[in-house]
């Protein structure tokens, strides 16, 4: 008898069934793995769709057809009524004697310009005669209110987190977008932002002659003026609102005085020549000015109620670089747009309403949430209450909230960035990210996932409550960083991992398109 002869089961020769299941679950396990590879953009190409969402498409967005003649006509003639009152002297900018002092003297502050008595008559007449040929308010031209942004170039990838921030926070205002020309638009930003309601507007189409306008500073009162709003929240692009801010237009002091500003850290150093020659004062000034400086990254103005001082004050920033940024801060810290407002409110006598409360500095994290350290940024108070401090807006003055200026090891700066020079000859220009330079003071926060933010401002007091602005500052970040003209995979991946370490987020953000309008 023949004793056949079986083999053991694994040196069987599969069947056909079971090789078909075993290459099945083989790819599927390779398809697994890809997902959970790509998880972040996958799940933000399902979080922030390119499209307009019901809510946002309801926010009225501002007309974006060629600017008002009339626009354009009033700005020729300012213009030219600057263009016929120049300052008598050059005066560019120089250091403060001493650097800037916490606690100047009258006889520092006297002897900084090398102006006579002469000088400053013969332009306290100029300014005289400006001052009487000021435009009034062209009725008809403008309507409506909402937030103005300064943005372009680099300062786009800032504002990006602003306006995320403005939207998250669930304002329906409508935006403008302020730049100073086409050049300076990164390619596809201005029409991802209509669809959250916001408006691109370029300072060269409504401004004929740019040659005045060196500095990106002297922008704002150009952006405010052209703004098609008759009413206007400023924002800097690095001042992003805490709370939804709405209401701020109904807040009876801007309803009395058509001009709120926010006060700065120090006190004015201007010269003692300045009362005199804008027609404050008889004389030059004997004394030390006790006023505060102001923080122009957030303004609030009434265009028909304040019309000739928003001109004034464009006088003051066409002249600025040459004459009266140095005149108003003497070469110290502040010198540019920023006191040029309330220079010229003083100047024409004019009503308005400075926030008393003064700004609380937001600290580095230093695990008690108290805080340690310089300031990165500065909180600004809610003009609703003005017997209480309440935060409204963070000015971030030293730290730029970009996500690729944080999270990146070495990024190409986008043309749009760079300058004339810089294009034209095709290079290429770098930077490092904050996470990649280990003397960054956010190098260590961004590395092991920590916060960045102290949880209460100015060495603990004022808790900011059930405020988590960092957090939602990162959730925008996130937005930013994976979707969009500003994407990019590792960032994404980065930011999202940042969240999930930091915060407990999980990467795919509850909320998502229809939040950021809801």
């Amino acid at each position: 008898m023949i004793q056949e002869h079986v083999e053991p089961i694994w040196m069987r020769p599969p069947t056909t069934y079971r090789s078909r299941k075993i290459i099945f679950l083989f790819i599927a396990l390779i398809g697994i793995f890809q997902l959970y590879r790509l998880r972040p953009r996958l799940s933000f190409r399902i979080r922030f769709p390119l499209r307009a969402e019901r809510s946002c498409a309801s926010i009225p967005i501002p007309d974006v057809h060629e600017p008002p003649p009339e626009v354009l006509i009033q700005w020729t003639r300012l213009q030219e009524l600057f263009d016929h009152h120049p300052p008598n002297l050059v005066m560019e900018r120089g250091d403060f004697k001493g650097g800037q002092l916490a606690k100047p003297t009258v006889a520092l502050l006297a002897d900084y310009l090398d102006m006579t008595v002469e000088e400053a008559s013969d332009m306290r007449d100029q300014h005289a005669e400006l001052t009487a040929s000021l435009p009034s308010y062209p009725q008809g031209l403008f309507s409506g209110h909402g937030i103005v942004i300064l943005a372009g170039g680099k300062y786009s990838e800032i504002a990006a987190t602003t306006l995320g921030m403005i939207r998250l926070l669930g304002s329906r205002l409508p935006i403008e977008v302020w730049m100073i020309d086409r050049v300076e638009e990164k390619k596809g930003w201005c029409d991802e932002l209509f669809l959250q309601g916001i408006a691109c507007r370029f300072v060269s189409d409504y401004l004929q002659d740019m040659s005045a306008f060196s500095h990106h500073y002297q922008l704002k009162i150009a952006a405010i003026m052209c703004s098609s709003f008759a009413e206007v929240l400023f924002l800097d692009g690095d001042s992003m609102p805490v709370v939804n801010p709405d209401q701020i237009f109904h807040v009876p002091e801007y309803l009395k005085t058509g001009a709120v500003l926010w006060p700065d850290y120090w006190k004015a150093t201007e010269s003692p020549y300045t009362g005199y020659i804008t027609g404050r004062s008889q004389e030059k000034d004997t004394q030390l000015p006790g006023f505060q400086t102001v923080d122009s990254g957030q303004m609030l103005w009434n265009k028909e109620k304040q019309w000739k001082v928003l001109c004034l004050s464009a006088y003051y920033n066409y002249f600025g670089p040459t004459y009266w940024y140095t005149l108003i801060t003497q070469g110290g810290s502040g010198w540019g747009d920023k006191d040029t407002f309330s220079t010229a409110l003083r100047a024409l006598g004019a009503e308005w309403t400075m926030i008393p409360h003064h700004l609380q500095t937001q600290r580095y994290d230093d695990g008690t949430g108290h805080g340690k350290g310089s300031g990165m940024a500065m909180m600004q108070a809610d003009p609703a209450d003005m017997k209480e401090f309440k935060p409204l807006f963070l000015h971030s003055n030293f730290i730029k909230f970009s996500v690729r200026r944080l999270m990146c090891d070495t990024c190409i700066e986008d043309p749009s960035a760079l300058k004339a020079e810089q294009r034209l000859k095709g290079k290429e220009v770098t930077f490092k990210g904050s996470i990649a330079n280990r003397k960054s003071p956010i190098w260590e926060p961004l590395t092991f996932g920590k916060r960045i933010f102290s949880t209460k401002i100015k060495d603990g007091l004022n808790d900011m409550g059930k405020l988590d602005t960092e957090k939602d500052m990162w959730r925008v970040m996130e937005k930013v960083g994976c979707e969009g003209v500003f994407s990019d995979d590792k960032i994404c991946r980065r930011v999202s991992k940042h969240l999930e370490r930091t915060f407990g987020e999980s990467p795919k953000w509850e909320g998502g398109a229809e939040r950021m309008c809801s």
